[in-house]
C-alpha cells in the first residue's frame, strides 16, 4: 500500500504562545487518531502474525527477516493505552501483538529473546535488559486494556526472572545483556525503570519497590555526574568512564527522558532531589538544541561539543514529555517552548511523510537520511501525545486540548 503525502495544513496564526500550542496539539493529536493509530493497528500488523518491524519509505510492511521483542512490546503497549484512553479498535490490535509475543518470544528459562523469525521462531536467542523492561511495560498496560490478570502475573515473573538472572554480585543495576557483553548502559536501566514504576502504580509490592530504589539510586551514584550535570552512556563492568572514549558520548534525548522520568517517581512518592532534574534539563536546554531552532542534537560530549549533528525524531517528544515534567513542577506551563517542539515534530518528521508514519532521522542541514520507517518510533510519539493529552486542561484550559 503506497501512501500519500500528508494534506493537512501548517499551523494558523494565533494570537499567544498559548494558543499556538493548543493548535499545535490539536494538529498532532488529529494525526495521532485519525491516522497514525488506524494505519499501524491494520497495515502494521504482519499477516504472518505479530507486528511489522519497519516500512518501506512509499509505506509498505518491510520483511527484514526478523521481527523484534521489543518492538512487539512496544506496539502492545501503544494500542493498550490508546484502547484504555478509548481509542475504537486498538484492542485487537493489542492482542495481534501479544499472541504472537507469547508464542514466539519467550525463551526455556522465563526470559524474553531478542528476535524472532518473520513467521515465529526464534533468531536471536540472548537475552536483553532493555527487551525485558519494554515487555514489562507492555504486559502491564495490556493487563490496564483487557482486565487479563495473566499479563500481570507474567509481568512479575519477568522482574523476578531479571532479578536471577540478570543479577550483579554488588547490587549496583543489573547486567545489559546475556551472555554478558563486558559493558554497563544507562539506556535498559532508565526504561527498566520506567516499566517498574508502571507496575508498581498497578500493583505495589516489595520487589518493584525495590528495584525502583536500587535504580534511582544507580542513578543518583553511577549515572549521573554531578560535576558537569550530565547523564553518561556508556561504563565499564564497575560503572567507570571506559578507556575508548564512549564516556564522553552524550544523548540529549536521555537527558530529557530522564527529567520525565524523575518526575514519574516523585509522583508515586519517591524522593528525588530536584537539582538533578533542573541540571539535566538545564544542560539538554543549552547544549541539546540546534541554534535558533527546536531540534535536538543526536550526540554531544560533556563540555557541549557536538558529536553528531543530526537529529533523530524520538529526542523532539522526550523534550515534551520533559516539558510536561517541568510544567507540572512549577505550575509554570512553557507555552512557547511546547509549541515550537510540536511545529519541529510536525515541520520535520511527520508533515513530510507517508500519512500516519514519520521521518525519523534528518541531517543537520534538515534533509532525511533514512532508508525505512521504523515502527518502534510509534511509542515515542503515542506517549507524547498521551503525556499532552492529560494535561491538555492545564496546558490549553480544555478538556482535550481542541482549539477553540
Amino acid at each position: 500500500m503506497t501512501l500519500a503525502s500528508s494534506p493537512m495544513p501548517p499551523t494558523p496564526i494565533a494570537p499567544n504562545a498559548n494558543a499556538l500550542a493548543g493548535l499545535a496539539f490539536h494538529r498532532f493529536k488529529t494525526w495521532m487518531l485519525d491516522l497514525a493509530l488506524p494505519f499501524w493497528s491494520t497495515t502494521g500488523l504482519s499477516p504472518d502474525g505479530g507486528v511489522v518491524e519497519c516500512l518501506s519509505l512509499d509505506g509498505r510492511p518491510a520483511r527484514p527477516g526478523f521481527k523484534r521483542v521489543r518492538v512487539h512490546a512496544r506496539q502492545i503497549y501503544v494500542f493498550s493505552h490508546a484502547h484504555v484512553l478509548g481509542v475504537p479498535d486498538m484492542l485487537p490490535a493489542a492482542r495481534h501483538g501479544v499472541d504472537f509475543l507469547l508464542r514466539h518470544g519467550r525463551d526455556h528459562a522465563g526470559g524474553w529473546v531478542v528476535k524472532m523469525g518473520e513467521a515465529g521462531g526464534v533468531v536471536n536467542s540472548d537475552v536483553d535488559l532493555y527487551d525485558q523492561a519494554f515487555v514489562i511495560l507492555a504486559l502491564v498496560w495490556w493487563y490496564k486494556a483487557s482486565g487479563e490478570h495473566e499479563a500481570l502475573a507474567l509481568a512479575r515473573d519477568t522482574l523476578a526472572m531479571i532479578e536471577t538472572r540478570f543479577a550483579r554480585a554488588d547490587g549496583q543495576g543489573f547486567h545489559c545483556r546475556l551472555p554478558d557483553r563486558g559493558e554497563q548502559l544507562q539506556n535498559p536501566h532508565m526504561h527498566l525503570l520506567e516499566s517498574i514504576l508502571a507496575l508498581h502504580e498497578v500493583m505495589p509490592n516489595e520487589r518493584s519497590d525495590r528495584v525502583i530504589r536500587m535504580l534511582l539510586r544507580l542513578f543518583e551514584t553511577h549515572l549521573f555526574d554531578p560535576e558537569t550535570g550530565t547523564l553518561g552512556e556508556h561504563f565499564d563492568q564497575n560503572w567507570q568512564t571506559p578507556a575508548d572514549g564512549t564516556g564522553d558520548h552524550l544523548e540529549p534525548g536521555h537527558h530529557y527522558e530522564w527529567v520525565w522520568l524523575l518526575h514519574r517517581a516523585r509522583q508515586l512518592g519517591y524522593a528525588v532531589e530536584p537539582n538533578k532534574s533542573e541540571r539535566l534539563f538545564a544542560f539538554a536546554e543549552t547544549y541539546g538544541l540546534a541554534p535558533g531552532s527546536a531540534l535536538i542534537h543526536d550526540e554531544v560530549a560533556r563540555d557541549g561539543r557536538i558529536l553528531a549533528s543530526g537529529h533523530r525524531s524520538w529526542p523532539q517528544t522526550e523534550r515534551i514529555k520533559a516539558l510536561i515534567a517541568c510544567g507540572e513542577t512549577t505550575c509554570q506551563w512553557p507555552h512557547p517552548d511546547i509549541f515550537q517542539a510540536l511545529d519541529a515534530l510536525w515541520t520535520h518528521y511527520i508533515a513530510p511523510a507517508p500519512q500516519g508514519a514519520w521521518i525519523d532521522h534528518i541531517t543537520a542541514k534538515g534533509k532525511p537520511c533514512v532508508s525505512a520507517v521504523p515502527a518502534s518510533t510509534l511509542y515515542h510519539l503515542f506517549l507524547a501525545y498521551a503525556e499532552l493529552d492529560r494535561t491538555a486542561h492545564a496546558l490549553f484550559g480544555t478538556a482535550q486540548g481542541d482549539a477553540a
